[in-house]
């Protein structure tokens, strides 16, 4: 981009109580080579009491906003009704973006004029110190869709740029995207929205060249962690679905996603199948018995 263009880029980084990981995004986002005078960095901070609104006022240049509504979907709204930009990207508190990363993401958007999205592959920075029996990439916050330019039916929000416009249209479901202070119980908000925009008919595409790196926690690395992220997700793979479908096509489909899972588990060793597994009896479970209406 030159300086000239009209085009620029609102990066919205969502953060609660995460002071040490948000440093070390926003030096990233800072350090990248893209113009600065075509970007602004927007601060979402769900209520942190950990410094965190002490540690961005130190920095120059970023807005920070606190959202006292707790979730990442009303945090990534209020980020994209907050942003200047024609361009709204995304990244997680607890990630450090490639220095080419925003330059990748707006060229996709300016090259395509039909994509209404694009996102890239989020990898762990230490590959090393993740055992491969465990290594879960929906419970790692990992993603990866190989090293080829395409058109894809989901991107994930710790990488991901949107064209502001899209925000009309559709919006983050705070059904999905809410849980308990410190813990999780719903999530998918982002794979519910690009659901949307497919609805709408709007193409979203993957480019491996913007890429961000994830500071895989270590409670993420533990058995019982993503034993619990695949039970969570079962339950928000019924409330997501439930949006569009009967109650019976849900019990339907999570038998047959089950049955598929479970004749998997003798012949992969990998504990992404222990994880399908889970997942599907939770699916299952939770569209039988209507649990889920229990979350609010």
């Amino acid at each position: 981009m030159n300086e000239g263009d009209s085009l620029s880029v609102s990066v919205v980084v969502c953060t609660y109580n995460r002071k040490n990981f948000l440093k070390d995004c926003l030096n990233s986002i800072q350090e990248t080579d893209f113009l600065k005078s075509q970007y602004e960095i927007i601060v979402v901070d769900g209520g942190s009491n950990d410094g965190t609104d002490a540690l961005v006022r130190q920095l120059p240049g970023i807005r920070f906003v606190v959202e006292r509504r707790f979730g990442l979907a009303y945090a990534r709204n209020r980020g994209a009704d907050l942003a200047k930009g024609t361009i709204v990207a995304y990244t997680d508190d607890d990630c450090i973006v490639d220095r080419h990363w925003l330059k990748h993401l707006v060229f996709a958007l300016q090259q395509f004029p039909s994509i209404a999205a694009v996102g890239g592959p989020v990898c762990p920075i230490h590959p090393e110190a993740i055992p491969k029996r465990i290594l879960v990439k929906a419970a790692l916050g990992l993603f990866d869709e190989g090293d080829n330019m395409k058109l894809t039916k989901g991107i994930i929000t710790s990488n991901a740029a949107f064209r502001k416009e899209i925000f009309q249209r559709a919006r983050f479901d705070d059904t999905l995207g809410a849980s308990r202070r410190g813990k999780l119980v719903l999530c998918g908000e982002d794979v519910d929205f690009c659901n949307s925009l497919t609805d709408f008919k709007l193409r979203i595409l993957y480019t491996p060249s913007a890429k961000v790196y994830h500071q895989v926690q270590a409670k993420r690395l533990r058995v019982p962690y993503i034993i619990k992220h695949a039970v969570h997700n079962g339950i928000t793979w019924t409330r997501m679905n439930l949006k569009k479908r009967s109650r019976v096509w849900a019990i339907r489909y999570s038998v047959g996603q089950l049955v598929q899972y479970g004749l998997r588990v003798p012949f992969d060793t990998s504990f992404t199948s222990c994880y399908n597994l889970v997942y599907g009896m939770s699916a299952f479970f939770v569209s039988l018995t209507g649990l889920d209406r229990l979350f609010p």
